[in-house]
């Protein structure tokens, strides 16, 4: 499947959500190197096969997805909820991997923030089974971030590929568009023990509560049933320069996303960019 394919089966040109599926990480792809393949069968993927999907509600119209969990287990859960409940993967990785050629061969693929990887080969192996799945164009939605996104923990460093991103309200529809087409609830699925969403997530969802959209939170695979959330109003919410505040320190790409080197002083002469 060619990247165009393999984004229009994450983004189907008909579905109501496939405007806010993000392109970035797919116009990457060619770089993926071992692609996962679904089980044939229709089995749980070994990803996400332990995690109990019971608590999580049948698709019914009024109910969408939001999935903030680490590398790869955000896209596989989304393929798994959409063939056993109905929901619609929407991807929104804004990051660009480490390129792909001599200069990354060179730094080694560790050499960045977030390794994509194995978030790229989920789909590409996704792209295969989304289409037998005769999901409903209007089915709701399950929006899929990558938790690593902001890079805690890492240090950036010269000669580094820094695609660190942040998720940003414009990243996803209003509450107004949700509420125009039935949705009245969102849950956020996300691992045990953080409480409230990521900071930046916190504005979306937090506009989205504003707005009389409830806001539910799961941890995943926990034992309990999703549960009502308020979502704590952010530092700087609704300021005129948060889009600028949440840029600093990170590198637009280019071509769209986050993701760049960082130069080496002295001796790259700008080589990284």
């Amino acid at each position: 499947m060619t990247n165009e394919e393999i984004y229009n089966a994450w983004a189907p040109p008909e579905g109501r959500w496939s405007r806010w599926a993000k392109p970035v990480l797919f116009a990457h792809l060619a770089g993926s190197l071992n692609p996962y393949i679904m089980p044939s069968d229709g089995s749980p993927d070994p990803v996400t096969a332990s995690l109990d999907l019971g608590p999580i509600p049948r698709a019914d119209g009024d109910t969408a997805l939001v999935i903030d969990t680490p590398a790869a287990t955000g896209a596989m859960l989304a393929l798994r909820l959409a063939a056993e409940r109905g929901y619609c993967p929407v991807p929104l990785y804004n990051a660009v991997p480490v390129p792909f050629n001599s200069t990354a061969a060179a730094l080694g693929t560790t050499n960045n923030a977030i390794d994509l990887a194995d978030v790229m080969d989920a789909l590409r192996g996704g792209a295969q089974r989304l289409p037998t799945l005769g999901l409903s164009p209007d089915a709701p939605p399950a929006f899929v971030l990558d938790a690593r996104r902001r890079g805690a923990g890492w240090t950036p460093h010269p000669g580094a590929f820094d695609n660190r991103s942040v998720s940003l309200p414009t990243d996803f529809p209003s509450a107004t568009f949700l509420l125009s087409h039935g949705i009245r609830r969102a849950i956020l699925i996300q691992p045990p023990g953080l409480g409230q969403p990521q900071p930046d997530l916190s504005h979306t969802l937090r506009r989205w509560q504003e707005a009389t959209i409830e806001i539910l939170i799961h941890e995943l695979d926990g034992p309990h049933a999703p549960r009502p959330i308020d979502v704590a109003k952010p530092s700087w919410f609704g300021h005129v320069w948060h889009h600028f505040l949440v840029r600093t320190g990170l590198r637009r790409n280019p071509l769209g996303g986050f993701g760049g080197y960082l130069p080496v002083p002295s001796s790259s002469h700008g080589a990284f960019g």
